[in-house]
């Protein structure tokens, strides 16, 4: 009788945790790297990006990319690790390219040049586009028949329009403003002071960005004035290696799910803008 039940004990040892090794092996080579490992590395921009990714008082960091990578990493049952080597945002692409990371979530906007090497989820965010303009330097433009359509103003010749090195949107500009010049700059902070002192007339990014620098410096409205673009949004999706498909479906699902509850509850709590 002793040996029987340790015979049934086998069994049902074996029926247990047999069945266990047979989900485990059933789950595709993309999430059982990360499954094994037990980490989910996501890369992020090095720097603040306000909203999105930013250190509290207290230096631990909040906002919506790290919530949502937090997010991701415990339905997945693995622990975050964050990649932060990515100087700019191409940069954050190219870390997913090379197999760094495992997902890009860094306000990360899905253009085509990058989806040329990286797979992207469906959005789950989307920005309207913003221009900080010199007040003085429009103020020369007031006799022109296009002086009240902002986007036709700066589409001419000889405007030159700043935007962030490394950015959607130094494609931006091109797209929206084929005819002017694109000055490329390594931080939103020397674009700004660069389109205070004229050096070019206006500075393209998203809209937190810009009501951020106006909120946080009121005493620029002297010299500069915002706008935004009405002919397109940027929308924001996550970045993934291109052999990882199970992971890219496993990550639209996941925001299709998220997009009603908790995204929409991040967007009530971080975002202020209208």
């Amino acid at each position: 009788m002793r040996h029987l039940n340790f015979k049934l004990f086998l069994l049902l040892f074996f029926m247990i945790f047999g069945a266990v090794a047979d989900d485990s092996s059933l789950m595709p080579s993309d999430i059982m790297r990360i499954k094994q490992r037990g980490e989910l590395i996501v890369a992020m921009y090095y720097d603040d990006v306000p909203l999105f990714c930013e250190r509290a008082s207290n230096q631990q960091l909040k906002g919506i990319d790290i919530e949502i990578a937090q997010d991701i990493a415990e339905k997945l049952n693995v622990k975050l690790v964050l990649n932060r080597e990515a100087r700019t945002f191409d940069e954050v692409a190219q870390i997913i390219a090379q197999g760094k990371a495992d997902v890009g979530i860094s306000s990360l906007s899905d253009t085509l040049d990058r989806a040329m090497m990286v797979r992207f989820t469906v959005p789950y965010w989307s920005l309207r586009q913003a221009l900080l303009i010199n007040r003085l330097k429009l103020s020369a433009y007031k006799d022109h028949p296009d002086f009240n359509q902002i986007e036709r103003l700066l589409n001419q010749n000889g405007i030159q329009i700043g935007v962030l090195k490394g950015s959607s949107y130094v494609d931006f500009a091109a797209k929206i403003f084929p005819l002017a010049g694109v000055v490329s700059y390594d931080s939103v902070a020397e674009g700004i002071e660069n389109t205070k002192k004229a050096k070019v007339l206006a500075f393209l990014y998203d809209e937190v960005e810009v009501m951020n620098w106006s909120k946080q410096h009121p005493e620029d409205s002297l010299f500069l004035k915002s706008e935004f673009i009405k002919k397109s949004e940027d929308t924001l999706a996550m970045a993934v290696n291109w052999r990882d498909t199970h992971l890219l479906a496993w990550l639209n699902l996941y925001i299709q799910h998220a997009k009603n509850n908790f995204i929409s509850e991040l967007n009530a709590k971080y975002s202020n803008i209208q």
